[in-house]
């Protein structure tokens, strides 16, 4: 009997860890030159994110348009950028990444 609780518990635990990373959205998502929906991104929605470039020696620009399509921000990230804290986005969100360089959000 006890090791069917405690495969029941471990059972709870696993799969509400799951969720609940499926409802935050991933930490540390990496995207690369394209147009992209704040949802379909999985990137956190209603708390701030942080960007930065992952190749030291290039550039990108990122654009944040919100559920209106007016612009929230317009980030320049170059090689001596450590990284730029993002405001918070809405589900309605989108983000546009131009530069070679991968970007990493977390």
């Amino acid at each position: 009997m006890k090791r069917y609780v405690i495969l029941i518990f471990i059972f709870l635990l696993i799969s509400s860890t799951t969720i609940s990373q499926l409802a935050y959205g991933q930490v540390g998502k990496t995207l690369s030159q394209g147009i992209y929906s704040a949802r379909d991104a999985n990137l956190k929605i209603g708390s701030p994110i942080a960007a930065k470039i992952d190749s030291p020696n290039s550039r990108v620009i990122i654009i944040v348009i919100d559920s209106d399509q007016q612009l929230q921000e317009l980030i320049r990230l170059g090689p001596q950028s450590p990284q730029h804290t993002i405001k918070p986005l809405d589900y309605g969100s989108s983000i546009i990444i131009f530069g070679a360089s991968p970007v990493t959000f977390t």
